[in-house]
């Protein structure tokens, strides 16, 4: 019976190692208010063991009058994010290429609470037909969806003492660098952890609050 279940240990993992994790795209980006236009967009890839293959930043001048919530909560955090772009389609068309060169046929796009920010630079960048009508991503994953996470990305990885360094992405949250790179940990995590436990610890959490 030892060997049996040893056989089925061997065989497990050896399933999983043939099983190639996908590599994740994260994107976010920081609008001019929940319904504005973005000025910033961040993304990072990682390939299938969660090392990261390539970056993007780009920001562009803000059009119109500044949302008063953007000007006190996000403008301090992303003052090491220079303006890389004259305008808001520059940006786009930008962002839209880098996209293009580094998603794979099995890339997982993902966002954390997508809906109108970041899905919005999809719809924009249809219209202005800086892409096709399939060079969207089919599906792009909300992982605010997933119980564990919810509304709070630092939440979830603050629980678990995941978080991304504030070294490497200066300002934090709101630097949409930091924000895709925190999605992308929190996701990661949450695929790796065996279903068992998966919130088991941020209940724990809660009882203690």
């Amino acid at each position: 019976m030892m060997n049996l279940f040893k056989k089925l240990a061997r065989f497990l993992k050896k399933r999983r190692l043939m099983k190639a994790a996908p590599s994740i795209l994260s994107l976010d980006a920081e609008t001019n208010g929940l319904w504005g236009q973005a000025f910033a967009i961040g993304a990072i890839l990682y390939d299938g063991d969660g090392k990261e293959i390539a970056r993007f930043i780009g920001r562009c001048p803000i059009n119109g009058k500044v949302n008063e919530w953007v000007a006190e909560n996000v403008l301090p955090q992303m003052k090491d994010v220079v303006v890389t772009h004259k305008t808001y389609p520059d940006l786009l068309r930008a962002f839209m290429a880098w996209r293009a060169v580094h998603r794979g046929g099995t890339t997982i796009e993902i966002v954390h609470v997508g809906v109108p920010v970041e899905a919005r630079l999809f719809q924009d960048a249809h219209q202005m037909s800086i892409i096709g009508d399939w060079d969207a991503p089919y599906p792009l994953v909300d992982i605010a969806a997933i119980p564990e996470i919810g509304l709070s990305v630092d939440s979830y990885n603050a629980v678990y003492g995941i978080s991304p360094s504030p070294d490497e992405f200066s300002g934090g949250t709101h630097n949409p660098l930091y924000d895709s790179a925190a999605a992308a940990i929190a996701y990661r995590h949450w695929l790796k952890t065996p279903r068992l436990l998966r919130g088991f610890r941020m209940a724990k959490a809660s009882w203690w609050r």
